[in-house]
């Protein structure tokens, strides 16, 4: 599956690195990536942590 190539191809990489290839197509999952895909907002935004 798409998914198990994902997490096999992650591996191995720079610690840093944050991306991995899935079916030809290189995909990162770096924190910054995540949090626009999902429109997740700063911590300073966030009224839990003040």
């Amino acid at each position: 599956s798409w998914v198990e190539e994902f997490y096999a191809n992650a591996l191995g990489y720079a610690l840093d690195d944050y991306t991995s290839m899935v079916r030809g197509k290189t995909i990162s999952y770096a924190p910054d990536v995540i949090d626009a895909v999902f429109g997740f907002r700063p911590v300073e935004y966030c009224w839990a942590s003040q």
